[in-house]
């Protein structure tokens, strides 16, 4: 019964991952980002980072219990995302680091929860 919880925890995590990729990717047109008119030239790091954590969540979400350093990576891919989000290149714009650390808390947390959970067990 643990491991079919872990599984259902991890696998939520890495939906949540790859959903906060996808909402990486779809932000600046639909935020109206100023740079979304000039071919995204300053989101390729954080685009970058969404493919890789949706990537990451999709194989955290098809076969949670099986990569088992996938937590860690997630926490530190959201970490790197903050990281970018606070580079003085993205502009400054209040709305794109306020979305990239709303994503990067979101998938840090969801992470680190299934990484707490899956020590517990």
């Amino acid at each position: 019964m643990g491991d079919l919880h872990g599984r259902t925890v991890e696998s939520r995590a890495g939906v949540a991952a790859f959903l906060a990729g996808v909402w990486l990717i779809a932000a600046p047109p639909v935020l109206h980002f100023s740079a979304s008119t000039h071919a995204f030239r300053p989101y390729w790091w954080s685009m970058g980072l969404a493919v890789v954590l949706m990537l990451l969540g999709m194989v955290r979400a098809m076969a949670p219990l099986d990569v088992p350093l996938a937590q860690p990576i997630t926490i530190a891919l959201a970490l790197w995302l903050l990281i970018v989000a606070l580079r003085a290149a993205d502009g400054g714009i209040w709305v794109v680091w306020l979305n990239q650390l709303v994503v990067s808390a979101l998938v840090a947390l969801s992470a680190a929860l299934a990484l707490l959970i899956s020590v517990r067990r």
